[in-house]
């Protein structure tokens, strides 16, 4: 992949054939058209604000804050390779999904005190990389606002837009430095690690 062009503003609108992928911390990369969000976050992470780093990585599956979101502790499992979908995937790999997932959830509960966390998965017509997103649903947050997080009802999306970068950066560094430290202290979390 050929070096990123980062900018700290957006463009008017991207040339032909280029789209603009925008990053927490308020980074734009310029990338052809075609270029898969999940790849490209694998290809230049060295480039990615600092506050995406991977509270988790076997090389395979990596957790991180949501790279366009400011909602503290909003983890997103990923894999490495280009994969779209789960049944795309062996076995082994859905059940060390679901390993990683659940300890994930539990650093929330435990360290975070989050009772309540929304998972989603899409799978995308274009440009598919699996991901799932854990979203935080912060009490003192949804009961302000009145938001509803259940699904045919929610006003889920006004929710993320809640959390801006300059007031939670703080809340953010602190989950996922307590997110680390908990996947840390599980015996043989690495350990199995299978495509």
């Amino acid at each position: 992949m050929s070096e990123p062009n980062v900018m700290s503003c957006p463009a008017d609108s991207p040339p032909p054939g280029y789209r603009m992928l925008e990053f927490l911390g308020g980074s734009f990369h310029l990338v052809p058209e075609s270029t898969c969000r999940g790849c490209y976050m694998n290809a230049t992470e060295q480039r990615l604000p600092e506050i995406l780093t991977p509270v988790f990585d076997d090389g395979i599956i990596t957790v991180r804050q949501d790279a366009e979101w400011a909602v503290p502790g909003f983890m997103v499992v990923a894999v490495r390779p280009h994969i779209g979908a789960l049944d795309e995937m062996g076995l082994p790999l859905v059940d060390r999904i679901g390993r990683v997932t659940h300890y994930v959830r539990r650093a929330m509960r435990e360290r975070l005190g989050l009772a309540a966390v929304q998972m989603y998965q899409e799978e995308k017509l274009e440009r598919p990389h699996f991901h799932l997103w854990m979203l935080p649903l912060w009490p003192d947050a949804m009961a302000s606002h009145g938001i509803n997080p259940r699904i045919y009802e929610s006003n889920i999306a006004r929710y993320l837009t809640l959390f801006s970068l300059a007031e939670q950066e703080a809340a953010i560094r602190r989950c996922t430095e307590e997110v680390r430290a908990y996947l840390a202290g599980i015996p043989d979390l690495y350990a199995g690690t299978v495509l």
